[in-house]
């Protein structure tokens, strides 16, 4: 049962992000209008929808880079009448847009992530290609100023995911009163294999954030297999999520069981009824990985394959897909640290309202003890 949507809601980034996983999709020459947007919406209101949040992209530019023609209010607006959560996903541009043209949004949205690959200023701009740092303490600001719930979101890669940078990253987060979210890199592009944190890194990286925070959420099956959190039953992509992708040139809007998984975008929603979609021969084959991973050879005599059921399916086929060039459902997460022997910390679970990101990708929550 699908419960939590992503959006793409355009193709105009003004960031060059070296770990951006949809500058291959996003296609410029067609934009959403309203007719497009409601058709859209009539689509999403056919499943039983919580959440919905808008990234992929910044999510202001709907149409083009003119922030004042966006369409994104009217989206925020209509779903949130429908009772349906949104959050938005941001550089910090898109944020700071809403409250300079349309402040009335802001009282709407359930929750803000704010992306910040490095806490030192000159290494986020770097590796977003813009000067965004400010920009990002700007959103920040905002969401306290509006009490909007926040999460400082950072992609764990080799050069940012050190204990240094991560105790610098919480120093930050404290002093926003932001929670932190992480997501591990998914090497979408072959360039990404270059910029995959090692397994020691990952186990470094991770004793000082469960240390350090309440766990508001571990929804990355290699994380819950590592640290006992067994309710998790593997990748929930195509499971209980599914992504709407950016309008192609061609005009169409496909979706995706996953955020990350473009070679697995099935359709048209502005033609095709979404049922049929989530119906799809790619849909059915996520669900498939995630009830026969006894199947993932790797992953066969580890008595934890229950809860992990393979990891996350996008690290495992685009590592795989860029590695052996194999299109194979049917692999191990290469984040996959199980065998390590080192002692872990025990989680301290805690619940949270409701943030969009819960259980729509693989990720990990955490707000500061």
């Amino acid at each position: 049962m699908i419960k939590n949507i992503g959006w793409t809601l355009g193709n105009a980034c003004p960031c060059n992000c070296k770990h951006c996983y949809s500058l291959q999709v996003r296609e410029r020459g067609q934009n959403l209008d309203i007719k497009k947007i409601d058709r859209i919406i009539e689509q999403i209101l056919k499943l039983d929808v919580e959440t919905v949040n808008f990234g992929g992209n910044e999510p202001i530019f709907t149409n083009g880079l003119d922030a004042k023609k966006s369409l994104l209010p009217y989206i925020i607006k209509k779903l949130s009448n429908l009772g349906i959560k949104t959050g938005i996903t941001t550089s910090g541009i898109s944020l700071i847009n809403l409250k300079q043209h349309f402040p009335e949004t802001l009282e709407l949205l359930n929750d803000v992530d704010v992306s910040i690959d490095s806490p030192i200023e000159t290494e986020h701009n770097k590796n977003r290609g813009q000067n965004t740092f400010k920009l990002a303490i700007k959103a920040l600001n905002i969401c306290n100023e509006y009490s909007i719930d926040c999460s400082v979101v950072m992609c764990a890669m080799n050069w940012n995911f050190y204990p240094e940078k991560i105790m610098k990253l919480l120093e930050l987060v404290k002093k926003y009163n932001a929670n932190i979210r992480i997501n591990m890199l998914k090497p979408t592009e072959k360039a990404h294999l270059a910029l995959m944190p090692s397994k020691k890194q990952i186990i470094e990286g991770y004793k000082i954030l469960i240390n350090s925070c309440y766990t508001l959420d571990m929804s990355d099956p290699i994380l819950a297999a590592k640290f006992s959190n067994d309710h998790i039953k593997g990748c929930s992509c195509g499971i209980s999520s599914l992504r709407i992708n950016g309008i192609t040139a061609e005009g169409k809007v496909p979706v995706s069981p996953c955020v990350y998984m473009h070679h697995f975008q099935v359709g048209d929603l502005l033609k095709d009824d979404i049922l049929d979609i989530i119906n799809s021969e790619k849909f059915k084959s996520f669900k498939e990985r995630n009830t026969n991973y006894h199947k993932i050879e790797e992953c066969k005599d580890c008595d934890r394959k229950d809860v992990c059921r393979g990891g996350c399916a996008a690290s495992a086929y685009w590592y795989n897909y860029h590695v052996n060039d194999e299109k194979n459902m049917y692999k191990k997460d290469p984040y996959c640290f199980y065998e390590q022997t080192d002692t872990l910390p025990k989680p301290e679970f805690r619940k949270s309202e409701c943030l969009v990101h819960q259980d729509y990708l693989c990720t990990w929550i955490g707000k500061i003890k």
